[in-house]
């Protein structure tokens, strides 16, 4: 759904108009620069982090990294099946 949001298309253009080649790309870009919220999750912990350790906190960047309740064990579960009802979406077009 991520892609779709930050591409302004629906889950149905996507399965109509992208390929299975073009959405391991988009899986690969995305391991190297997050196309989602959480790279500015990532950005505003990284800021809240330097402005309070120059501060005197001891604090580590999970400890100011916002955790939206599933944590990181499940995000991908949740990926996963997304991915897998595209993928299947694709197959069944071709």
């Amino acid at each position: 759904m991520t892609l779709a949001l930050r591409l302004g298309k629906t889950l149905a253009e996507l399965r109509h108009t992208m390929t299975a080649r073009e959405l391991v790309l988009w899986m690969a870009y995305d391991q190297q620069s997050p196309i989602g919220d959480r790279r500015g999750d990532i950005q505003s912990a990284q800021i809240a982090m330097a402005v309070l350790q120059s501060q005197g906190a001891k604090v580590s960047f999970d400890d100011v990294l916002l955790d939206w309740g599933g944590g990181e064990e499940d995000a991908p579960a949740e990926d996963d099946e997304a991915l897998e009802m595209l993928f299947a979406g694709l197959a069944g077009e071709a």
